[in-house]
């Protein structure tokens, strides 16, 4: 599992890739809820027993990132069925991606299905990003490095998630960057960025507390109780 800073090396590369115009961040406490919260991430996943089942392939396919060739494959985790595409020169064996997403909730599992929608790739693995990023997500595509594991993984969750979201409720991200502001709390400094970052910074670290068990949750929404009642309303609208 990787440590606190080698996440945060890989969450300030993210990309900026969303439909989302940016908006100031609101004044913050002194805690950022990351740090309170960090030692969960060195098992996040870990005792989730379902496992990853191809379902056929791979296909040949020119990835919808420049066209590159890769491989796809039909799987299914759970209930949830979805693509698992890499790209050929990235040399990535298809194990090798099934042991991070079976650390996802059940809860984020529909971020995956949405990036497989038709002619999508759902959840693509390239040998690179571009400027260093680890990841790129949006309703439209969840783009990863080999490097990028379970926790990037469940913030680019989500970004398809809100972004799903949005296209039913145009008021989802005002909502919530007004929940940010009467929360009074940082969740990261990346999030503090821009609000869209602020969002999907929060998802992770419900997916973690969500995780780690009903006391975990529980403390969340006590540190952060207006952002955690629109994170699970999000949930609940993305659902199928």
């Amino acid at each position: 599992m990787k440590t606190l800073f080698l996440f945060f090396t890989f969450a300030l590369s993210l990309s900026a890739a969303f439909s989302q115009s940016p908006t100031a961040a609101p004044a913050a406490g002194k805690t950022q809820l990351f740090a309170h919260f960090h030692a969960l991430m060195r098992n996040f996943g870990k005792a989730n027993t379902t496992k990853v089942e191809i379902l056929s392939g791979p296909e040949a396919v020119k990835m919808l990132r420049g066209e590159s060739p890769g491989k796809v494959w039909q799987a299914r985790l759970g209930e949830s069925k979805f693509k698992i595409t890499i790209e050929d020169k990235l040399g990535m064996g298809l194990p090798e991606t099934f042991e991070r997403l079976q650390r996802l909730p059940v809860e984020y599992r529909r971020a995956l299905e949405i990036v497989s929608e038709d002619k999508k790739d759902g959840v693509a693995f390239y040998a690179d990003l571009g400027q260093g990023a680890a990841a790129h997500g949006s309703q439209n595509y969840l783009n990863l490095v080999k490097g990028a594991g379970a926790e990037v993984i469940s913030h680019e969750a989500g970004h398809v998630l809100e972004q799903r979201a949005t296209r039913a409720d145009p008021t989802v991200l005002e909502r919530w960057n007004k929940a940010r502001t009467e929360d009074a709390v940082s969740i990261s400094a990346y999030g503090d960025r821009v609000n869209h970052e602020d969002l999907a910074e929060f998802a992770m670290l419900y997916a973690i507390c969500l995780d780690a068990g009903r006391e975990r949750l529980a403390e969340l929404k006590e540190k952060s109780p207006r952002r955690f009642a629109n994170w699970q309303e999000i949930l609940t609208k993305t659902r199928k």
